[in-house]
């Protein structure tokens, strides 16, 4: 077992401990035993490859997506509420063809759940494309947007304010 899975299986019992409100040795047992079979579950996508110093390392760069993230979130909810509360709702639904650059599954995924998480955004569907060489894209996202003014526009919004910041976190 690597240092990685033991500290994601300590951290997440300590989080069952304080979740639940009861500090007891087999209430932190009981957490453990939950963590194990999460992350068993999610094996496959969790590979624990990463080393120690790759993971320390890379924690600034998930700070500043946190931070993006957060910024976008906001972004977006101010937009989606002012289209709400205008007498006269101004949107033009459609969906995109988002080519991802992201590798693995677990950048892809976050790539996934970063979008749909923007208000007025949410990935309808996932198209992988695993033959894809290096420094080309590896798949499409389908991406349903609220406003399809213009699609190379919100592509190329997806890319600067989300996509690139998810590589450098997580690739």
């Amino acid at each position: 077992m690597n240092f990685i899975r033991c500290v994601s299986y300590v951290a997440l019992g300590i989080i069952w401990v304080l979740v639940s409100g009861s500090v007891t040795i087999g209430n932190f047992l009981l957490g453990l035993l939950f963590s194990t079979v999460i992350l068993y579950c999610m094996r496959n996508m969790f590979t624990f490859t990463t080393k120690p110093s790759a993971f320390f390392r890379a924690i600034p760069q998930k700070i500043v997506y946190s931070g993006v993230l957060l910024k976008e979130i906001v972004k977006a909810n101010i937009d989606v509420g002012r289209r709400i509360l205008q007498p006269k709702i101004n949107v033009r639904p459609g969906i995109i063809a988002y080519p991802y650059r992201t590798q693995h599954d677990m950048s892809t995924t976050m790539l996934a759940n970063t979008i749909t998480l923007t208000p007025g955004t949410l990935v309808i569907d996932i198209h992988e494309d695993k033959k894809a060489k290096d420094g080309d894209y590896h798949g499409v996202l389908y991406v349903h947007c609220i406003d399809m003014e213009n699609p190379k526009d919100v592509r190329d919004s997806i890319y600067d304010s989300i996509e690139k910041y998810v590589l450098e976190a997580f690739e």
